[in-house]
């Protein structure tokens, strides 16, 4: 069996798409019994043990979601090594980990230059990495504009961010 990262988009933000913890474990138990299932805080980061490939994964897990509590969730997985090599790319390491977001991307993005250059401000910064846009925001993220305009500014790709902080902490587990 291989170890994976799963990143769930949109749950238990806002008392939308409402998850616990418990239940996301019980689904993976249920879809892979051999599995040593791991939860990092309730904003959908599992890590877990099973075979076949990153596609069907999420594809199987988001179904077993919707099935046990009714809501469609778009599932990013990612294999371990994989996961801690693109942790491993941010072009801001060793600054605020709150103010540094991975947002992974679900289909690739297109980003408009154009329109991030207009939205950028004070020390603000961005770089795309495959399907990781790193955003560096040092006022903090609900202050950014560029942050609020992300989807439309890389073309309208779906995505799901996950703070620096969040993203070590994802590693350390990995490790550990």
């Amino acid at each position: 069996m291989t170890m994976w990262v799963a990143l769930l988009r949109g749950i238990n933000v806002g008392g939308q798409k409402k998850l616990p913890m418990t239940g996301l474990v019980e689904v993976c138990l249920s879809l892979w019994p051999q599995s040593t299932p791991k939860t990092y805080i309730a904003s959908g980061n599992l890590i877990f043990d099973a075979a076949g490939d990153a596609t069907t994964l999420a594809t199987e897990l988001g179904a077993a979601i919707h099935a046990k509590f009714g809501f469609e969730v778009l599932v990013s997985v990612t294999e371990a090594g994989a996961f801690q090599k693109l942790v491993n790319t941010c072009p801001y390491a060793g600054t605020n980990g709150k103010g540094v977001h991975g947002f992974f991307c679900f289909t690739v993005p297109d980003p408009n230059w154009d329109h991030i250059n207009k939205l950028k401000v004070g020390g603000e910064a961005i770089e795309v990495y495959h399907n990781i846009v790193w955003l560096h925001t040092p006022q903090g993220i609900g202050k950014s504009k560029l942050a609020n305009a992300l989807t439309a500014t890389m073309g309208h790709a779906p995505m799901t961010a996950r703070n620096m902080n969040t993203l070590n902490k994802l590693s350390e587990m990995l490790d550990g």
